[in-house]
């Protein structure tokens, strides 16, 4: 049995003021995302072998460790 439906969602499109403000602020999410990320290997590597042991990281996994949830190595 077939079904059939002849409904078109029609989604208005944004404005290109709209659609710009959009990419600016996922510009700067991300520029603040990277920033953290940063600041998070540095604190990382700035702690001793014998820490980094107790948190299960080696040193040259701080990288992969800090960017695990959106790189898969």
């Amino acid at each position: 049995m077939a079904f059939y439906t002849d409904t078109i969602e029609n989604h208005p499109k944004a404005s290109l003021a709209a659609r710009v403000r959009q990419g600016v602020g996922r510009f700067f999410a991300g520029l603040a995302d990277a920033q953290n990320r940063t600041q998070a290997v540095e604190r990382m590597q700035d702690l001793s072998d014998k820490d980094l042991a107790k948190l299960g990281v080696r040193r040259e996994d701080i990288v992969r460790h800090v960017y695990r949830d959106i790189y898969y190595v």
